[in-house]
């Protein structure tokens, strides 16, 4: 008889312990959810989407089909919203590249210590056409900057097609800095590396704001 008592109490000490962690586990839970208070669903229960191709009158030219590209790779890996062809969506995506425009950045250089002598100096007051050693060399910069700097902002705007209900509306900032001179590759080849650098850059951007945008128009 002792024996099945001090089985019993055994028993009922690991239900309590049981009992309690399951108790504390409900409770982190119910905090968790009261700390973050956001959920994510679809707005107006729409299931399938489609990505418009971007529209772009920036000044300046970007690789804007990376940006499409990278909006429908982040909404299909978000699984929440099903691509579809325009005639089969339930809500169109709609992106327009309203500015682009590039500067300088970085450490200025100044291959030649003293300024050439520009061409209306050299004709100034003389009858003679200056000789060839006179004229600037135009094939070579007077300074030039290690980087370059980009920035560019398209604007977003989700609709409803079944209600044409606007569901959302805002404008992105991309931006980066990609090197301009690279001591590794021949001079005749920057220009290339330097684009290049400029389509990984953007990507790295586009993708970014590509997680954005679906997290704007999923998460409340």
């Amino acid at each position: 008889m002792t024996i099945m008592k001090n089985a019993s109490q055994e028993s009922t000490r690991k239900f309590r312990k049981l009992a309690t962690l399951l108790i504390l586990a409900h409770c982190m839970v119910g905090c968790t959810y009261q700390l973050t208070n956001l959920k994510s669903s679809t707005p107006n229960n729409i299931r399938s989407i489609y990505v418009e191709a971007i529209y772009d009158t920036a000044s300046e030219p970007v690789p804007h089909e990376v940006l499409w590209d990278e909006i429908q790779r982040a909404i299909a890996a978000n699984g929440q919203l099903r691509l579809a062809r325009p005639y089969e969506a339930d809500a169109i995506l709609r992106a327009h590249v309203v500015r682009a425009q590039t500067g300088k950045a970085g450490e200025r250089k100044a291959p030649v210590a003293v300024r050439r002598t520009s061409e209306p100096d050299v004709f100034a007051g003389k009858q003679q056409p200056p000789t060839p050693g006179q004229l600037r060399d135009i094939s070579i910069a007077d300074d030039y900057f290690m980087k370059t700097s980009w920035s560019s902002a398209v604007h977003v705007e989700v609709w409803d097609l079944t209600t044409r209900k606007l569901l959302l509306q805002r404008q992105y900032a991309l931006s980066g800095e990609v090197p301009t001179i690279r001591g590794d590759v021949p001079a005749e080849i920057h220009h290339i590396r330097n684009e290049e650098s400029f389509q990984h850059s953007f990507g790295n951007a586009s993708k970014a704001v590509a997680e954005r945008i679906v997290g704007d128009l999923l998460v409340r």
